[in-house]
């Protein structure tokens, strides 16, 4: 018997070793494939956004991750699936926070790697929860697409709900990656951002799902529909723009001032004079071209605009010109200081203000301050930030000689609740006031001019932005740049701007974010039917 037995159980030994190798080569194939579809999704959407802004790769740059997704085991292998993904791409699309961190801010090597990476490792978040969940959505079948679409927009509201409300940096929304395809943002007058996020991310999705299931009729079905999608987005947006612009018998003369002042030199007392001579001489290029409004950009001044010597020179600008002229510029009153966009009226001594509500995050303030000083007691640059108030959500427009301004400076711009407010309030006209010259040549002047395209055409109101170094521009209601200038140059901006001669406003304007909440009640219900279904 003991023969036997050796003698039956010699030819199992051979083909055991051969088993666990040819399962470790299928193992290994497994994480090679999901290694890839991470790879492959990072690099498309680094790609999909400025500086590249490749935008049509975007309609298919999730389809490696979903694809991929769909053959991981396990919830929490798909959370770190899509952590890992994102952090890759966030990674190459914030580099440009190192650079800020490290020369415009001051801060150490360690501490700008910090910034940078953490701040990645944080917003990757985000897309872990996106992968977390497609755990359960891929047992959707048909209804996986619509569900993973519905999905991306609800993490993408909340993020931006939670930053509005409290701390956050939804600086680049998915719907972004479009911002020079006009054609497809037109959803965004109904629906906000978070419609063109919709489309992009069912077309990959369709793909994806195509791609799963092999050579067959249901992939044929999913590819058609996936380009149905594509066509109807594209015919639909095509049509709502207007070939000519509509003529309009209210019209604009504007100038949009960019001094390309250095950012090094902007609170240097030796180099006050150069600047406000800068100031000075832009100012008398607008003698004989009949501009009604002027737009300088955010803290285009050396101090605050109240202080005389400011104050004269702008009054003097406005009065040589005979244009309003909107002001960046700080502004101090009693213990409080403000960042703020400032009107000043020809030949009087009033001043209209904006002060900003959004403050940028370790830029303009600290939050938990107490900690972090106690964290970082030896920063100095800790020492001069956290000085600005915010202002009130509910200010009043400025009126440039009866025309209703909206005004946001720098960050605000990815925020769309701020611009909704001031749109209801009647907007006929948007400006935004910047200074990014802190980006330096990075991607990050791109990535801002992109979001300003998108709150144009939520609002459906022609938008001027003044940018101290670039990017400064005249946007059309339907997001088409009609007029920009180059990154760090001294340039002047001349535009006639036609306003609309109603006061109708945008359905999103309207309805403000219904659209991401049926989402958010579509994505909630089917995922927790499938987790109900998944553990019974």
């Amino acid at each position: 018997m003991p023969r036997a037995h050796l003698n039956s159980s010699c030819p199992v030994q051979p083909m055991s070793v051969w088993s666990r190798l040819l399962a470790g080569l299928r193992c290994g194939g497994r994480y090679l494939f999901l290694s890839g579809g991470a790879l492959a999704t990072a690099l498309l959407v680094f790609l999909s956004f400025p500086r590249y802004s490749h935008s049509s790769l975007a309609w298919v740059a999730w389809v490696p991750f979903l694809w991929g997704v769909t053959k991981i085991r396990g919830f929490w292998a798909s959370f770190f699936y899509g952590w890992v993904t994102a952090l890759l791409f966030h990674a190459g699309l914030f580099y440009w926070i190192y650079y800020t961190c490290r020369y415009g801010g001051g801060l150490s090597v360690g501490l700008a790697l910090a910034a940078w990476l953490g701040l990645c490792a944080l917003l990757s978040l985000q897309f872990a929860l996106l992968g977390g969940s497609c755990y359960f959505l891929k047992k959707a079948g048909p209804f996986f697409p619509l569900l993973v679409a519905c999905g991306f927009v609800t993490l993408e509201w909340l993020h931006q709900t939670i930053a509005f409300y409290a701390l956050g940096f939804p600086w680049l929304m998915w719907g972004y990656s479009q911002w020079n395809m006009p054609t497809f943002l037109q959803v965004a007058a109904y629906t906000g951002v978070y419609g063109v996020s919709f489309l992009l991310v069912c077309v990959s999705a369709l793909l994806a799902k195509a791609l799963s299931c092999g050579l067959s009729r249901k992939s044929v079905f999913y590819v058609l529909v996936a380009v149905g999608v594509w066509l109807g987005a594209y015919g639909w947006g095509n049509r709502q723009i207007p070939i000519v612009s509509t003529p309009s018998l209210l019209h604009v003369s504007a100038a949009l001032m960019q001094p390309n002042i250095d950012q090094y030199k902007k609170w240097d007392d030796s180099f006050e004079a150069e600047i406000t001579d800068t100031i000075y001489q832009m100012g008398q290029a607008l003698t004989g071209h009949n501009i009604l409004l002027t737009v300088w950009p955010e803290s285009v001044l050396p101090g605050e605009i109240s202080e005389e010597k400011y104050f004269d020179l702008m009054q003097d600008v406005s009065a040589r010109s005979g244009a309003y002229q909107v002001v960046g510029s700080s502004l101090s009153q009693g213990t409080a200081q403000y960042v703020g966009a400032y009107l000043m009226t020809p030949y009087q001594d009033t001043l209209q203000e904006y002060k900003k509500v959004k403050l940028v995050p370790f830029g303009e303030y600290i939050p938990l301050e107490k900690t972090v000083r106690a964290l970082f007691p030896h920063v100095d640059i800790l020492g001069e930030l956290g000085v600005f108030s915010p202002g009130s959500k509910n200010q009043p427009l400025l009126n440039a000689g009866g025309i209703l301004l909206g005004s946001t400076l720098c960050y605000e711009a990815i925020f769309p609740q701020l611009w909704r407010v001031q749109n209801k309030l009647g907007a006929k006209l948007f400006v935004n006031l910047t200074n990014d010259a802190w980006f330096f040549d990075t991607a990050a002047p791109y990535q801002h001019l992109a979001a300003n395209v998108l709150r144009a055409v939520e609002t459906h109101r022609p938008l001027l932005r003044a940018a101290n170094t670039g990017f400064s521009a005249v946007i059309d209601p339907f997001g088409r740049i009609e007029y920009q200038t180059a990154l760090f140059t001294q340039d002047i901006l001349y535009a006639q701007v036609p306003l609309q001669a109603d006061n109708r406003v945008s359905l999103y304007t309207q309805w403000g974010d219904v659209f991401a909440w049926l989402c958010v009640a579509v994505f909630m219900t089917g995922l927790i039917l499938l987790m109900v279904f998944a553990y019974e």
